[in-house]
């Protein structure tokens, strides 16, 4: 489907002119107008398509959105054409995909019960094999999820690659995730530290 320039000029059009409400919706959990600025980016970045979006601290500014595309390569192309329509803004940034983060590895996943879960991925492995295509596959070995239902498990893998190497990595070079709590021992020459992962696709 063809994406409607003007939708996209009139997010960021109505992201400018509002764009000091914003800034105090994110510094006041007070600010009276937090359910309109919400609601209208969620109507206006829904409208383009199936994004979710966040608004959190930038890396060279102070605040950063970005309007993800939930991991479709087709919606990265779409999301990357309504970035390139962001203004200039001195406190903002925008990004077209999750970036990857510099973080500690810890992090909390829901069960299938709903129990929170606390994952500690710093002492995680992986193995990686490349495809006649160039895209990868990924195993990793994580000793401390055998207490995990699957599907449970399999969000943390994804997760713990989505904050690794960033969206659009995840999407266009890697084809598949999968976690196990013990590589076979045939993998032992192979296998690498997960902090060594962001290195590999880079």
């Amino acid at each position: 489907m063809k994406m409607n320039e003007d939708k996209i000029e009139g997010l960021w059009s109505w992201f400018y002119k509002n764009e000091q409400k914003i800034r105090d919706c994110v510094e006041q959990e007070s600010a009276p107008f937090r359910d309109y600025i919400v609601q209208n980016l969620d109507d206006l970045i829904l409208d383009l398509g199936m994004f979710s979006w966040a608004i959190g601290e930038g890396v060279h500014k102070k605040w950063s959105l970005t309007i993800s595309p939930n991991g479709d390569k087709d919606l990265l192309e779409k999301s990357r054409r309504i970035i390139a329509g962001a203004p200039e803004l001195v406190a903002w940034e925008f990004y077209f995909s999750k970036p990857a983060k510099e973080w500690d590895r810890k992090f909390v996943v829901y069960d299938d019960m709903m129990t929170e879960q606390q994952i500690n991925a710093s002492d995680w492995k992986y193995v990686s094999t490349q495809k006649g295509d160039g895209m990868i596959d990924l195993i990793l070995e994580a000793e401390n999820i055998g207490h995990l239902d699957v599907d449970t498990a399999n969000t943390a893998a994804d997760l713990v690659v989505l904050n690794e190497i960033g969206e659009e990595n995840k999407i266009v070079r890697i084809s598949s995730v999968s976690i196990v709590d013990l590589l076979d021992s045939n993998n032992d020459n192979d296998k690498k530290n997960i902090t060594e992962l962001k290195n590999q696709i880079r």
